[in-house]
């Protein structure tokens, strides 16, 4: 055998004196390859999203007598975004193109901000309503008897509404009041997360209850500090799962009464026929979801960090 350089140590050696050491760095270098893998996948992924895009618009050709495209492709998609600047009501010195006010890049970021802010906030004011509504219902079901027999029908009935449809009746009983849009995300939050919430709570194990109440705690303490912490991380579905239909359905309730918001330019660009503004739209709105999925995702790991 020959004797190890000076200055030098084997792989074999530094494994003998750290072998943790030596598996966590093979670990890091799994979870960094896996990373850059799941990269190239999502670039790859999103190029032939962008491909089928370009190949499905010229498959559709042009319209016979306006000569637009019917699907736009990226290129119209991109020089398109400053007619957002038509869907500006005007305010930080910049005048609204009734008003004579430009037709520019500037224009049509202040457009976008100002309707995006304003549906934003309507679903995060309806989420939060309906969220809270559902959980609070699903408990009080799951913990009392007496309360199940009361609500269960009408939880599930209203569960049931065909969503759709309602949102028509909305418009007739608010107008173009701010809560008739910011209910109609609750109520469709609340379909979803009802049961979602009820079914995570009645999987909690018994026996978290019967060790809390063989500690001391009460029946309403249990309940608060064991039940619903742990049936928390089975709630997570139901909440991405409301955030992603909540957005299609504050777009909807955008649609009537309302004069500002991401719904209310669709529906005026649908009206006259701008399929090249709702693509627009379109690709903000998946921009908005995935950044909300992310945000929604980390705030709720962090809520249940203690499960690590």
């Amino acid at each position: 055998m020959s004797a190890a350089q000076p200055g030098r140590v084997t792989n074999e050696a530094a494994a003998s004196v750290d072998p943790i050491g030596g598996v966590g760095a093979g670990l890091v270098r799994r979870v960094r390859m896996a990373s850059r893998r799941d990269l190239s996948w999502t670039v790859c992924a999103v190029a032939g999203m962008v491909l089928g895009w370009e190949l499905l618009s010229a498959a559709l050709g042009r319209a016979p007598v306006s000569h637009e495209r019917y699907l736009p492709n990226l290129g119209t998609i991109i020089h398109t975004y400053d007619d957002l600047s038509y869907y500006w009501n005007g305010g930080f010195g910049v005048k609204a193109t009734t008003q004579g006010g430009p037709v520019d890049f500037g224009s049509a970021t202040l457009s976008l901000i100002q309707n995006t802010w304003v549906t934003g906030l309507r679903l995060a004011a309806g989420l939060a309503m309906g969220l809270s509504a559902s959980i609070l219902l699903a408990a009080l079901v799951s913990w009392s008897r007496v309360v199940r027999r009361i609500l269960w029908l009408p939880a599930h009935a209203a569960r049931m509404l065909p969503l759709l449809a309602m949102f028509p009746l909305f418009g007739l009983w608010f107008g173009k009041q701010e809560r008739g849009a910011i209910l109609f995300v609750a109520l469709a939050a609340f379909a979803i997360m009802f049961i979602v919430a009820l079914t995570a709570i009645d999987n909690v194990p018994t026996y978290y209850q019967q060790y809390a109440r063989a500690l001391g705690a009460g029946r309403v303490r249990t309940y608060l500090t064991v039940v619903l912490p742990a049936a928390l991380p089975s709630m997570r579905s139901g909440v991405v799962l409301a955030l992603g239909f909540g957005w299609s359905m504050v777009i909807a309730a955008e649609f009537i009464g309302q004069t500002v918001g991401l719904g209310h330019v669709v529906l005026l660009a649908n009206l006259y026929g701008r399929t090249d503004v709702l693509a627009v739209l379109a690709l903000f709105i998946v921009i908005y979801a995935a950044v909300s999925y992310r945000v929604v995702g980390g705030a709720f790991d962090y809520l249940v960090r203690w499960r690590e």
